[in-house]
């Protein structure tokens, strides 16, 4: 567990100079936050216990992963940036190219991600493509254990020559065992060995493995590392006379669980996930299910034509619901729309869900995984309008989306009659869009992305956020702009849009400034940023039943992975505060506030109030815009007694100032801290923080005798 920072809270933090930089808000936006002016330095919160607005939906704390840019498999697999330039991902394995399968471009005979022996002893010009003095090195597409691919090494002449391949430029961290393994199988007679080493030395261990057959086997070896590194190395030795052939080799901290990094895992777990997306997003639309299952050490690798990378196919759908029900959530998979068919999609639910009497459920049973998954909620193609923005693909018809969706609705539903099947929306693109879809068929449910930001990309050097103060000013104010977005889809569905359940699923959003190959160094404003998405989100309960943050992992990841560590980012905490510090009905909430300093259309606070199940919890959420103002707020609370034999918790995310951030391995910079403050009554006056959210728990009782918990008041 990331428990969250106890002991007191100073009320004075680090100041930063104001600059006199406004951004150009509408008032429309200013009024979408539910602030209205009031005299600087002054503020008010007025909250009707009573009177309930909408039922909030745990999927509002939804997240997404996608097999993008090392989110998953990155880490030592990324050479060269083949995964984008993320230094990390969930999955645990460090050999790059494991599977001999992705190519050979200098033509040495060695798969791109191996060396050479000669490369390492400075023997390479005896090599020419791929043949020495007496051997020679290539790709065999013919004899292979898994996927496609091996690597080959003939061992020639009298005696018992050698030959090696090496993986470079490994993390390997003091203490830590790691467990190898590798396929190997020869013509002729020899042996063969593993070592694993530091670059310069020393050796830390060799593991002989002299009783190599003509049919493949597995060979394992384990070791600890004696020293923090980041110049580690593998060496695959053959020794003989013959031909000799290595396959599906593995490289893994020996404590990863099930083959996922275990320290990912216990990092996500205290975030309760309600709902986890997967596996994307714009790869989801070149995926196929099948590729992904089945022993991993046999799957083939695939070239990414949506990403331009290669991918492992070591995680797929096993090893995805395993990871969902390690953190407890449900998963939400979005099939093939672009060269997927529906009879594909249609299999892919019986795999999951179907019962081991069935052929694909018999399939499931066979990999090991008896149950059914029970999978509700499928998710036909991602952003289908223009896919993937138009970015990749190209545009698409309504009149080809409508009937195309039902046929996949209709083999999804054959597979699986309860499994309920997204539609999906605008943006991106107009919103006609979506108004035609419900006019040519019901819709259970309607996907859009709303993403906020820089909006102009620029490649060639947006490689970091360089002025802070202009990053913090525009991102505390896009809540505003997605909110604004959000009520537009809203408002264009006009009388199409259902009276009795919320239909809009935001499955992808975030504040996005740099390109998807970076991952920007998410800042305190950043938790500010999702605090007020998820404050937009609740107040239009009675709409949205889901939003899913782009993402999880990476990627501009709410958790970000290195090859040895990790950085809990503050859009974190802000996950881990509002999902365990928020109740389930949302109540009618008005604030008065004083305006920034470097805005003035722009309130300082944003609070929102939520009344738990047992309704004897209120929870205020107040997040202070505020660049270096604390403000006091008169806090009165209708139709609700207090509780004075408990104290009121007030959980206060913050950072030492505006720009802080959390480094890898240390959440010292940004974090949640707790305290308990005794209240005998309500009205109460609070000073909340600068750059802050604050969430106070208040314990008492609904006093209005008409109050029903369930009942939305008009």
């Amino acid at each position: 567990m990331i428990p969250i920072a106890r002991g007191p809270v100073s009320a004075s933090w680090a100041l930063f100079i104001i600059c006199t930089f406004c951004l150009n808000l509408s008032q429309a936006e200013a009024r979408a936050a539910g602030a209205n002016s009031a005299p600087d330095g002054v503020a008010t919160i007025d909250v009707d216990a009573a009177k309930v607005t909408g039922n909030v939906s745990p999927y509002i704390f939804g997240q997404n992963i996608e097999h993008e840019h090392g989110t998953i498999s990155g880490g030592e697999q990324n050479l060269g940036n083949a995964h984008g330039l993320h230094s990390g991902g969930l999955w645990a394995e460090m050999l790059r190219d494991r599977k001999f399968e992705e190519g050979d471009l200098d033509g040495d005979g060695v798969a791109n991600a191996w060396v050479p022996e000669e490369r390492i002893t400075n023997r390479y010009w005896e090599l020419v493509q791929g043949r020495g003095r007496n051997h020679r090195y290539w790709i065999d597409h013919q004899e292979y254990y898994g996927g496609g691919a091996s690597q080959a090494i003939e061992v020639q002449g009298e005696g018992s020559g050698h030959a090696s391949i090496y993986q470079v430029g490994l993390h390997f961290t003091k203490g830590q065992r790691y467990a190898f393994y590798v396929y190997l199988k020869r013509r002729g007679s020899g042996s063969a060995w593993v070592e694993f080493e530091k670059l310069g030395g020393p050796t830390y261990a060799h593991q002989d493995y002299a009783a190599l057959t003509d049919d493949w086997a597995r060979y394992a070896a384990d070791f600890t590392a004696p020293e923090d590194t980041d110049s580690g190395r593998v060496r695959i030795a053959v020794q003989g006379n013959g031909v000799f052939w290595i396959d599906s080799a593995s490289l893994m901290p020996a404590d990863n669980y099930h083959g996922m990094r275990r320290d990912v895992i216990e990092a996500l777990k205290p975030l309760a996930v309600p709902l986890i997306r997967y596996p994307g997003g714009c790869f989801a639309d070149s995926y196929h299910w099948k590729d992904g299952v089945g022993p991993r050490d046999r799957r083939p690798e695939r070239w990414s034509e949506m990403w331009h990378e290669w991918e492992p196919n070591d995680f797929g759908t096993d090893e995805f619901m395993d990871f969902a029900q390690q953190l407890g959530s449900e998963a939400h998979i979005t099939t093939n729309y672009l060269s997927g068919t529906a009879q594909e999609a249609g299999e892919w639910v019986e795999y999951a869900n179907g019962s081991p009497e069935t052929p694909l459920g018999r399939l499931r049973a066979q990999n090991g995984h008896t149950a059914p998954y029970q999978i509700k909620l499928w998710a036909v193609g991602n952003e289908a309008q223009e896919l993937c923005s138009d970015e990749y693909i190209g545009a698409n018809k309504i009149e080809d989306y409508v009937p195309r969706f039902q046929q996949y609705k209709a083999a999804i539903q054959r597979a699986d009659a309860s499994a309920r099947v997204m539609a999906v929306g605008a943006p991106p693109g107009p919103l006609g869009w979506n108004r035609e879809m419900l006019r040519l068929m019901p819709v259970d449910l309607l996907a859009t992305s709303i993403y906020t930001g820089e909006g102009e990309r620029r490649d060639d050097y947006d490689t970091k956020i360089v002025d802070l103060d202009h990053f913090y000013r525009h991102v505390v104010a896009e809540p505003l702009d997605f909110d604004r977005q959000l009520g537009e889809v809203v408002s264009a569905l006009g009388d199409g849009f259902p009276k009795d359940r919320p239909l809009i699923a935001v499955t992808e959003y975030q504040a996005w400034w740099l390109t998807e190959r970076v991952d920007e160094d998410f800042r305190l404003c950043n938790a500010l940023y999702l605090a007020g998405v998820f404050h937009a989100l609740m107040r239009r309960a009675q709409q949205v039943v889901m939003g899913e943050i782009e993402s999880l992992i990476n990627v501009q990841g709410i958790v970000e992975v290195s090859q040895t560590s990790l950085k809990l980012t503050p859009e974190y905490f802000a996950c881990l505060l509002y999902r365990h510090h928020t109740g389930s009905s949302v109540l009618a909430t008005a604030t008065q506030s004083p305006r920034v300093a470097f805005n003035p259309r722009l309130a300082a606070l944003d609070a929102l109030a939520t009344l738990g199940a047992d309704e004897h919890t209120l929870f205020l959420a107040v997040i202070n815009r505020s660049e270096d103002q604390n403000l006091s707020a008169r806090i009165r609370i209708a139709n609700w007694k207090a509780a004075s034999d408990r104290p009121l918790r007030v959980f206060e995310l913050n950072g030492k100032d505006k720009v802080a951030a959390n480094p890898f391995g240390s959440s010292a910079n940004v974090n949640v801290r707790e305290r308990r403050v005794a209240v005998e009554q309500v009205p109460l006056v609070y000073i909340f923080p600068a750059h802050s959210v604050t969430v106070l728990e208040l314990p008492g009782l609904i006093v209005a005798a008409s109050h029903s918990g369930s009942r939305l008041e008009e």
